[in-house]
């Protein structure tokens, strides 16, 4: 039974990364969309506001450098 759960999550693992390899852009596109308004995503966290650092660019929070 263990086995057939370990060749479960190989499985599955081995599928997601496939799909990933042949559709990049999806997997973007959820990251940056993944937050429910009014939240953005910034660093791969869904914030209110962003962060010291990041430009705010409407559902995301782009890094910029505190030395600009």
């Amino acid at each position: 039974m263990l086995r057939l759960v370990a060749l479960g999550v190989i499985v599955a693992a081995a599928a997601t990364i496939l799909f990933a390899a042949w559709n990049p852009s999806a997997l973007l596109a959820q990251q940056e969309t993944g937050c429910r308004p009014p939240l953005k995503s910034a660093a791969g966290a869904c914030v209110a506001q962003c962060p010291a650092g990041y430009e705010d660019r409407g559902r995301i929070c782009v890094f910029r450098s505190l030395s600009r």
